[in-house]
């Protein structure tokens, strides 16, 4: 399998990062529209990336939204995604300004996608590597992705993909050689 690198980002531009998605989610609480701040003069974060921001409130998921397909400057992808998982995760009501105090987050910037051979659920259960890959599954209309760091929920490789299955509107159980299957890595900012 070809190696999964990831852009890395000194603790400089973390904290640029970082920053650029507190200075949305305390504008999102406020006025409910996404605000770009400025562009940051770092090159790290110019790159085109794919991430997916997750948002945290007392240690409880509160949104998780992201994309796998690289096509912006990291910088603007997160947060794009910070304000999202915010504001627009069906799954939760918008952040209030109350909830910002408690809130905290993680930027998991993606590898690119490497496609692998479809040989059988068994063999890609065999295949992972357990807290280090990322999967996509899709095939027609469905669609589902967990990152790297559900593996701390469901440590078990074929518990991983089961849920995953599940979660992408499969039945635990299914299994078609028309599904198609990548894994990716992520670099996490804290």
């Amino acid at each position: 399998m070809p190696a999964l690198s990831c852009i890395e980002l000194n603790n400089n531009d973390q904290l640029q990062l970082k920053d650029l998605i507190w200075q949305v989610l305390r504008q999102g609480v406020k006025d409910r529209i996404l605000f770009y701040p400025p562009r940051p003069s770092s090159a790290a974060l110019q790159q085109i990336a794919a991430s997916f921001v997750t948002l945290y409130i007392h240690d409880q998921l509160r949104g998780c939204i992201g994309t796998t397909t690289a096509k912006d400057p990291l910088w603007r992808d997160a947060c794009r995604h910070g304000f999202s998982c915010a504001f627009e995760d069906y799954r939760f009501a918008s952040l209030t300004e109350e909830e910002l105090a408690d809130a905290r987050f993680e930027i998991s910037i993606l590898s690119p996608m490497v496609a692998m051979a479809n040989t059988g659920e068994q063999n890609l259960v065999e295949q992972l590597e357990a807290g280090s890959d990322g999967l996509v599954l899709k095939e027609g209309n469905l669609h589902a992705v967990f990152l790297p760091s559900v593996w701390k929920k469901l440590p078990a490789a074929d518990a991983f993909v089961r849920a995953l299955k599940e979660k992408g509107g499969w039945s635990s159980g299914y299994w078609s050689n028309d599904i198609e299957i990548f894994r990716f890595r992520t670099f996490i900012c804290r």
